[in-house]
């Protein structure tokens, strides 16, 4: 009976260790895998969403100049604040994994989080703005159009996704 208690015991805690090993590959494999899927996100391509502005707006040359230089700033500046963002986001993600979630961390997490997508908005407003200043007032009325669809439509990256014929663009 002692013989098969100790036989018991020994395949129970090969058996537990296997099973945390397991679990712990299993954890930074995912862990990985979701730090790449942030990392090879991809969105419409820059050229055709610059090519689609410059088209519904009709931006004539010196337009079509100013506006790329005011989306390369725009974007330099987003890229790394969104990237900043998914930090924020896989942290959030780790500490929920925890065996024993803080939630004081979690909470301060939101609310760095609440900052950056702030941050991201100002950026857009301020592109938005520096847009506004080259435009003639029609092209600013559709500008004004363009913005509203692409922030009143849910999820990353979201406005340009819209084909023209969703959007109500005079």
């Amino acid at each position: 009976m002692r013989k098969l208690s100790k036989t018991f015991l020994v395949i129970l805690v090969v058996f537990l260790i296997g099973t945390n090993i397991a679990t712990i590959v299993t954890y930074y494999s995912c862990l990985k895998q979701d730090l790449r899927e942030t990392e090879q996100a991809t969105d419409i391509p820059p050229r055709q969403f610059d090519n689609f502005i410059i088209a519904e707006l009709n931006l004539d040359d010196m337009q079509q100049t100013q506006f790329r230089q005011f989306r390369r700033s725009y974007n330099r500046s987003a890229n790394k604040t969104m990237a900043s963002m998914n930090g924020i986001r896989n942290r959030m993600a780790r500490e929920l994994k925890a065996a024993d979630p803080d939630r004081e961390k979690l909470e301060e997490l939101a609310e760095i989080l609440g900052q950056k997508h702030k941050e991201l908005k100002m950026l857009t407003f301020d592109y938005y703005f520096n847009m506004q200043s080259v435009l003639s007032p029609e092209q600013q009325d559709r500008l004004s159009i363009l913005f509203q669809s692409m922030l009143s439509v849910p999820g990353q990256g979201q406005g340009h996704r819209n084909e023209r014929r969703n959007l109500d663009i005079p």
